[in-house]
């Protein structure tokens, strides 16, 4: 039957593509959940599906570092494997509805950084160092070192040293994170591209005089839509030799 020849090329193309994917992600995280403060920076972006990490560091403060990817605007929702790991679909647009004039691609990263002190303690964002690395190159488990870098806590201290809460939410096709600034960003090689498929590394590193004090990480891995899913299942299928009888 051509339905079930159809469906099991289908399968077979879906399945291959989420294997191929997902065979070495490394998400980090304490808890993968709802995270009700958090507002990315923005209104309406989704909050509970977020990976978490959170540590009290020397007794006295609590160090809580979060990310997430959701879609740009009204896009289509991407999903999870309640893991760590997300994923969306490929392309780029305005936000959907022509929502904003600077183009981006249908979803965005978004962190969440908070250090709150107890018994009497008054820390600071800028106390610790604080990194954000971002990926451009869709292979799987990029090296960190060849991640692009934003150095949180220079950009802080050029800007709100005092500041306890840091939190937004970004594209990777927004030009800024291809611009190298010294001592602040530092792009990685070659330049993102809304149409690839393949993963895309995302962290936050906190460390104090040395010492690493929490990380949380996450993988976007983007895949084919389901429309091109059945347009190749079906091309599999005409290329695959007949027998006669």
């Amino acid at each position: 039957m051509l339905y079930g020849k159809v469906r099991t090329a289908l399968f077979t193309v879906i399945a291959a593509s989420v294997m191929t994917l997902s065979a070495q992600a490394t998400p980090i995280y304490d808890t993968f959940g709802p995270l009700p403060q958090a507002t990315f920076g923005g209104q309406g972006i989704p909050n509970d599906e977020v990976a978490v990490s959170s540590q009290f560091f020397d007794g006295n403060v609590i160090i809580t570092v979060a990310m997430s990817a959701t879609q740009r605007y009204s896009n289509p929702a991407l999903t999870n494997d309640s893991a760590g790991t997300y994923f969306a679909t490929p392309g780029s647009n305005f936000g959907g509805n022509n929502e904003s004039a600077i183009e981006g691609a249908k979803w965005n990263f978004n962190y969440y950084m908070k250090v709150e002190g107890i018994n009497g303690a008054t820390p600071v964002l800028t106390d610790y160092q604080i990194n954000l690395y971002y990926d451009f190159d869709t292979g799987l488990d990029t090296p960190i070192g060849s991640l692009g870098l934003i150095n949180v806590t220079n950009a802080l201290l050029g800007s709100n040293p005092t500041a306890t809460l840091l939190e937004d939410s970004q594209n990777l096709m927004f030009g800024f994170l291809a611009s190298p600034i010294p001592g602040v960003i530092t792009p990685p090689a070659g330049s993102f591209d809304p149409n690839a498929l393949g993963e895309y590394n995302f962290g936050i590193t906190v460390s104090r005089a040395g010492w690493g004090v929490e990380t949380v990480a996450m993988d976007v891995q983007v895949l084919p839509e389901p429309g091109s899913l059945v347009l190749l299942a079906l091309a599999g299928l005409m290329l695959t030799p007949r027998r006669t009888r």
